[in-house]
């Protein structure tokens, strides 16, 4: 069973990592080398370079990195290393044409669960999206793809599931940088071992994150197949994956529901029972790391009960409505969406750029639907911020076609114009 990195232990860092000079002290005192004195010795360098590299927030040196990791066994991507650049460059040429016999002396009987911590660190650095995170999750994704090649029979279900996991971690990756193709790769990745597997918990969970990405990318019909497909998987999975799933199945479902009162119920019913989870039953991690608590729950009613206030399955057909004078949105229903996103506000824990753009941008529709363009505007100018933060290029694109609707609606207003100036989009200058 996987000892997981707890990154709280350690403060934040630069670039996605934990503090490099709290990881190297922590190793040092596991290592039983209690004294400064006594480890600058054992590295033969005085006591003031070992208090220089315990003091550093990010050690650029990366020799000196690599010999840390070799010295006091410290997982390389805790300092920002991969397996292969801790491999000893002067081993044999038969041990270098076989990483998985050098990588294990490295690895020792921890080698599984050092992949785990590394998916689980990913998950949980607030910089996850950043280039060089996204960089070195795919090296270590490549070292795995490597090492299942080579692993015994018997231990290769084990680590297909794994590599599932990470593929479907790559999957919302390449959507936050847009490129929806390598998203939507990934995630056919992820089901196609899942379905080698036979695991349904698995199946599930990459069945959910398919559809997810087909609903950002706009394809309704494709995310309503894949959410069906993921419920009948996770009836009787742990509360994270079947209440996201419940979750997922509401919001995608409400852009059928229309004026089918029957469909509406059946959306709210799949909250309520995303709801009951919390309440019911105890909330474990599952292995997902999917973000369900109650911040979930109130977040996915804010967005259902918005679509209901004035309902719209496009923004084209949002703005046509918010065009026609005589059509109002339901000011109960906004009221209720509005007190649903403040729930959200409360519940959310930790800190993470990713949700308070979310949070943002439906705050920000929120404002739109009810007709009052300059608090959308700066309300996304707010996820805009938070989207640069979490170098999502996805959180732009939504800030990007918010910004459309209210050009289209209000363009002289010098919020929504202010916007477009975020944005860098400016008016095209005609040539005389």
């Amino acid at each position: 069973m996987s000892i997981r990195l707890r990154l709280e232990d350690y403060s934040p860092g630069l670039y996605g990592l934990p503090h490099m000079g709290e990881v190297i002290a922590s190793y040092r005192l596991k290592a039983g080398w209690t004294s400064q004195e006594a480890f600058a010795i054992v590295c033969g360098v005085d006591k003031q370079t070992v208090t220089y590299w315990e003091n550093q927030v990010y050690l650029a040196d990366m020799d000196r990195r690599i010999f840390l990791c070799k010295l006091l066994k410290i997982p390389p991507v805790l300092l920002g290393l991969t397996w292969y650049s801790v491999v000893d460059r002067g081993a044999s040429t038969m041990a270098l044409s076989h990483p998985l016999a050098s990588m294990a002396d490295l690895l020792g009987e921890n080698a599984y669960a050092l992949y785990e911590d590394i998916l689980t660190f990913a998950h949980a650095s607030t910089d996850k999206y950043s280039p060089a995170a996204t960089y070195r999750f795919y090296k270590h994704q490549q070292e795995l793809e490597q090492l299942l090649t080579r692993v015994p029979a018997i231990e290769k279900d084990a680590w297909s599931d794994l590599l599932s996991r990470f593929y479907q971690h790559s999957t919302f990756i390449a959507q936050h940088h847009r490129k929806e193709r390598e998203a939507l790769s990934w995630a056919k990745k992820a089901i196609a071992i899942a379905e080698s597997l036979n695991d349904p918990e698995l199946l599930g969970a990459a069945l959910y994150r398919r559809a997810r990405i087909h609903l950002i990318q706009k394809r309704p019909a494709m995310a309503k197949t894949d959410i069906a497909s993921a419920l009948t998987k996770t009836k009787r999975a742990r509360a994270p994956l079947k209440g996201s799933s419940c979750l997922l199945a509401a919001e995608v479902n409400s852009l059928y529901a229309g004026s089918d009162e029957d469909l509406r119920t059946t959306c709210r019913k799949w909250q309520d029972s995303a709801l009951k989870l919390i309440y019911n039953d105890k909330v474990e991690d599952d292995g997902t790391f999917l973000t369900f608590g109650l911040y979930a729950i109130h977040h996915e009613r804010a967005k259902t009960l918005l679509r209901f206030a004035l309902f719209h399955t496009s923004d084209n057909e949002l703005v046509e409505r918010l065009k026609n004078t005589h059509l109002r949105a339901d000011r109960q229903v906004l009221k209720d969406a509005q007190n649903a996103l403040s729930a959200a506000k409360k519940h959310l824990e930790g800190d993470s750029f990713t949700k308070e753009m979310y949070l943002s941008i439906t705050e920000a529709k929120i404002y739109l639907v009810a007709r009052e363009y300059e608090a959308c505007a700066k309300l996304a100018k707010i996820a805009l911020q938070f989207a640069h933060k979490s170098h999502s290029e996805q959180g732009i694109e939504e800030v990007r076609q918010l910004y459309a609707m209210l050009h289209q609606l209000a363009p002289m207003n010098p919020y929504v114009a202010n916007l477009g100036v975020e944005l860098r989009v400016f008016p095209v200058i005609e040539a005389e």
